[in-house]
C-alpha cells in the first residue's frame, strides 16, 4: 500500500463476538490513528475456512491450538517482541505457552475454563463430567455445539486425555455420548446460559466468561471444573502472513495490551484477560471472581486442546457426527 487513502484505510480484524469488545477496539482505533474494522466468527475452524478461501484481514484471533496450525501453514506473520512493550503486562503464565512456546506467533487477549453451569436444586453440587452426561431423572442438559470440547468432556469422563486421539479412547468417548444422548436436549454454543437461567434445563456445559456473569446474577446457579479435568482455552491476536501494514498491525496489538483498553472487554463481556495489570484495574466482584479468574489449583486441572493431524481429525469428526445425528434439537449447530 502506498497512497494516503490505503495508509488511512481501517485495518481488519478478524475477531469472536466481543472479544475483543467493539469499545475497546475504538480505543485502539484512536491510539494509533486508524479505525479498526472487524468481522466476527463463532469458531476456530470458521476462522480457519474464512482464511482458507482466501479472505483477507489484517489481524486474527485463532485460539491456542489454532495459532499451532496456523503458524505451521505459514499463515502467521512472525512477531517482533521490540514493537509489543506491552508484552510487560501479561501474567506470568501467560508468556510461552505450549501452543507458542517462543512467543513468536501470538499474544493472549483472554482465556478460560471449559466446565458447566448448573442449577443447585436440581443438581445439587457436582464435581464430575459423569454428572453432566447422566443427570438426575427427568432432567435435561445441553452441550455446546462445539466437537473438540465436547469430545474432551467425554474422554475425561472416561478417563482420558483431552488432546488423546486414539480409536479406544475415542470408541469409550462415543459411548458415553451415545447413552447421554436421551438426557441432552441441546447442542449449542449461542446461548447456552438462557436455559439454565430459566430453568429448562438443569445444566449445560459452558465456557466461563459467560457462566460467571450467570452466577452474579443468580445465586441459584453455580459453574463447575470437574475434578477430572477440563480444557482451558486462551484466544489471541496474530498478525496474517500477508498483512500489508505489519507495523501498525503490532501497534493496534500493542494497544489492545495497554491495561485501560484490555480492562473492558472484561467489563463489557465478561472475558477474563491474560493481562495482570488490567486485571488490577477491575472492581473486586471481577477482579475476585474465582469462575472468571480460576484458582491455580483449578487451572492445574485443566489442558489446553492441542492441533491434531488430519487423520485424528477424521476419527474426531465421524465421532462428533454421530453425537450431532443423536441429537434432535434444531439449536445444535454442527
Amino acid at each position: 500500500m502506498s497512497g494516503p487513502e490505503e495508509r488511512h484505510a481501517p485495518l481488519r480484524l478478524l475477531a469472536w463476538p466481543g472479544m475483543p469488545a467493539p469499545e475497546a477496539l475504538a480505543l485502539v482505533g484512536e491510539r494509533i490513528g486508524v479505525p479498526v474494522a472487524f468481522e466476527t466468527v463463532v469458531s476456530n475452524e470458521q476462522l480457519e475456512e474464512k482464511l482458507a478461501r482466501g479472505e483477507r484481514f489484517d489481524l486474527v484471533t485463532p485460539s491456542d491450538y489454532m495459532v499451532q496450525r496456523l503458524a505451521g501453514r505459514g499463515a502467521l506473520l512472525a512477531l517482533d517482541d521490540a514493537l509489543l512493550p506491552g508484552r510487560r503486562h501479561l501474567a506470568a503464565w501467560a508468556r510461552r505457552p505450549a501452543y507458542d512456546p517462543g512467543d513468536r506467533w501470538s499474544v493472549p487477549l483472554a482465556y478460560g475454563t471449559v466446565g458447566y453451569l448448573y442449577d443447585r436444586a436440581v443438581m445439587g453440587e457436582p464435581r464430575s463430567w459423569s454428572a453432566l452426561l447422566h443427570p438426575p431423572a427427568g432432567a435435561r442438559v445441553g452441550l455446546l455445539a462445539e466437537q473438540r470440547e465436547v469430545l474432551a468432556a467425554a474422554l475425561l469422563a472416561a478417563g482420558r486425555g483431552v488432546n488423546d486421539d486414539g480409536p479406544e479412547a475415542l470408541a469409550a468417548a462415543g459411548a458415553l455420548l451415545a447413552a447421554a444422548a436421551p438426557a441432552v436436549a441441546q447442542l449449542d454454543s449461542d446461548d447456552f446460559v438462557t436455559p439454565v437461567l430459566e430453568r429448562r434445563l438443569a445444566a449445560h456445559q459452558a465456557w466461563s466468561g459467560p457462566a460467571s456473569v450467570a452466577t452474579r446474577a443468580d445465586d441459584g446457579l453455580a459453574y463447575v471444573v470437574p475434578d477430572e479435568g477440563a480444557v482451558a482455552w486462551v484466544t489471541t491476536v496474530a498478525v496474517s502472513a500477508d498483512c500489508p501494514r505489519p507495523a501498525l498491525a503490532h501497534a493496534a496489538i500493542d494497544a489492545l495490551l495497554d491495561p485501560a483498553v484490555a480492562r473492558v472487554t472484561v467489563e463489557r463481556h465478561g472475558y477474563a484477560t491474560a493481562n495482570a495489570a488490567a486485571r488490577a484495574l477491575l472492581e473486586p466482584a471481577l477482579r475476585d471472581d474465582p469462575v472468571l479468574f480460576p484458582d491455580d489449583a483449578t487451572m492445574a486441572r485443566c489442558t489446553t486442546l492441542a492441533d491434531l493431524p488430519p487423520a485424528a481429525e477424521r476419527r474426531l469428526a465421524a465421532v462428533w457426527r454421530d453425537v450431532v445425528n443423536g441429537s434432535d434439537t434444531a439449536s445444535s449447530h454442527p
